[in-house]
């Protein structure tokens, strides 16, 4: 066997290998590719079944927080903030007025 006929018998390997190697890469990348797909359908199903319903007891949770936020503001916060107002009203009622009989006493 000459060099040449060495060379060609290579190359013509070297061409059968590489059709080879892509095949199992295509084969590979289709293989991944469906496990993927599974596994992606896998994970839907465990969030419609697990997290959704956790997510709509942390929904029913808020729902209840603000409730009771605004009951509390409504039954406590809003008292106070009248009573305060009618208590800052007055102090600067008489604050005025004081302020009026000082005046009064000064120009005389």
């Amino acid at each position: 066997m000459s060099l040449e006929e060495l060379r060609d018998v290579i190359i013509i390997a070297a061409g059968a290998l590489t059709i080879l190697v892509l095949l199992a890469i295509f084969v590979i990348t289709i293989v991944v590719g469906l496990a993927a797909r599974t596994l992606l359908r896998t994970v839907q199903t465990l969030l419609k079944g697990e997290v959704t319903p956790l997510l709509d007891s942390a929904r029913q949770t808020l729902d209840n927080v603000r409730g009771t936020t605004a009951f509390i503001g409504q039954t406590a916060v809003s008292p106070i903030i009248r009573v305060y107002g009618l208590y800052a009203g007055a102090k600067r009622m008489l604050g005025v007025l004081g302020g009026l009989a000082g005046r009064r006493n000064r120009r005389r």
